[in-house]
């Protein structure tokens, strides 16, 4: 599986918001730059949470390869209905704070354990309903972070991991096995050149 973390959505928290915002302009430029990358990749599916972010990410490629998105509700960011979208590098003291008061405010409402389990079992799924195939999810950084614990066997603290926006994690599995196999974590060297806004 080809995981990738969304691109660079709009920020919300000046504005307020309903926590799906689309992708900023600098977030459709690195998604384009993400289906330039992947173009060549021997991709048999696309599979993406249902979010606006997920889902504009992963349309160029979708389009480029003539595929159809499949979505997923368990691919959903953990506090998708938590309110506005806050991004973590305008955001860096708030997020401190918070979780220094409760390591686990960013799965809230959901609470980590039954968030961990609705990821793992999408990713389970995706991998018992395309054996042998590679299929590229498009979801967000804390899924992409668990998934990534998950193939390695270890939990780690909250925001320990934290992709890149557009960054791609490589993971092979057999659920049937129960093997999960890390192969590469926040690629993001096709980013490269695109100027930050």
């Amino acid at each position: 599986m080809i995981v990738v973390r969304h691109a660079q959505p709009n920020d919300e928290s000046a504005t307020g918001g309903h926590g799906d915002p689309p992708l900023s302009p600098l977030g459709l430029r690195q998604a384009d730059a993400l289906c330039e990358y992947l173009q060549g990749e021997p991709i048999d599916k696309i599979v993406a949470s249902p979010m606006v972010r997920a889902r504009q990410t992963g349309e160029p490629l979708a389009a480029r390869l003539n595929m159809d998105i499949e979505f997923d509700d368990d691919l959903k960011e953990a506090g998708w209905d938590a309110g506005a979208y806050m991004r973590t590098e305008e955001n860096l003291a708030f997020f401190i704070d918070k979780m220094t008061e409760d390591p686990d405010f960013l799965y809230a409402p959901e609470g980590r354990p039954a968030f961990r389990e609705r990821v793992v079992r999408s990713f389970t799924r995706i991998a018992n309903q395309n054996s042998g195939k590679t299929v590229a999810v498009f979801c967000h950084g804390m899924v992409t972070a668990t998934i990534t614990e998950h193939a390695i066997g270890h939990e780690l603290d909250g925001g320990a991991l934290h992709p890149n926006y557009t960054s791609i994690t490589r993971v092979q599995a057999s659920p049937s096995r129960d093997l999960w196999t890390l192969t590469s974590f926040n690629e993001h060297m096709h980013l490269r050149g695109i100027a930050n806004d």
